[in-house]
């Protein structure tokens, strides 16, 4: 009888505590990635006209949880400046007027309403906005930098590093790259071993003290640069 007793209030203790660390596990936001949906990544997204210059354009993307609200973020590719910050969006769209012929990136970011955390967040995805108007060719997005990103300290090895970028066209036209990489602004004349690459990296020589680059990409009919991107060799 003893014994039955004893294990009777082991068993409970047991209990109580796995249902404690469930608790606890469901009210925890788990970062991860919230899905976008349209318009697709480096894609020409067919809005509504709404003057010569503009368009409404919709965003869509996927729910997370029935709790969370959303924070749509979307930027000026050719300015690099944010044109929108919308908080506390209770739905999975949203509509924004835009200017056509130009390249936006957009993400998206999960709030959960109850805990006021981030629970998830988008990848960030590149479209023009359009309206329907044929364009014999869009200019490619402006490349990503990948590495050396802003600020990075970076060392060298026998004095080279390697930079890295990507590039998305929505014509899906063949790219080249122009590297611009100096001790002044990012914008001196590129040396020629790093025009016309067709790699997206590029190993370079490289002294101590801060550097400036950016990349230019070419569809054989029109370019676009990215942002400046400054780092430091140790």
């Amino acid at each position: 009888m003893r014994k039955s007793l004893i294990y009777f209030v082991l068993s409970l203790v047991i209990l109580n505590t796995a249902c404690s660390s469930d608790d606890n596990e469901k009210s925890s936001p788990v970062v991860g990635e919230l899905n976008l949906a349209s318009p697709l990544d480096s894609s020409t997204c067919e809005g509504v006209s709404t003057s010569s210059t503009e368009c409404e354009v919709t965003l869509n993307w996927e729910p997370t949880s029935d709790n969370d609200s959303y924070t749509l973020t979307v930027t000026n590719l050719e300015t690099n400046k944010v044109v929108l910050i919308q908080n506390n969006i209770a739905t999975t769209s949203y509509k924004i007027t835009l200017d056509k012929q130009v390249p936006f990136s957009w993400k998206v970011t999960a709030t959960d309403n109850t805990t006021k955390e981030m629970s998830n967040k988008s990848s960030i995805w590149k479209f023009y906005a359009s309206a329907g108007e044929s364009v014999a060719n869009y200019a490619p997005f402006p490349a990503d930098i990948v590495a050396p990103i802003q600020d990075k300290l970076v060392t060298s090895v026998d004095g080279k590093i390697t930079l890295k970028w990507s590039g998305a066209d929505t014509d899906s036209d063949t790219l080249k790259y122009t590297v611009y990489i100096d001790q002044v602004d990012g914008k001196q004349t590129p040396v020629a071993e790093l025009t016309n690459l067709t790699a997206t990296q590029a190993s370079v020589t490289v002294n101590s003290g801060m550097y400036y680059w950016r990349v230019k990409s070419t569809d054989g009919n029109s370019s676009s640069f990215s942002q400046v991107v400054s780092f430091t060799v140790n």
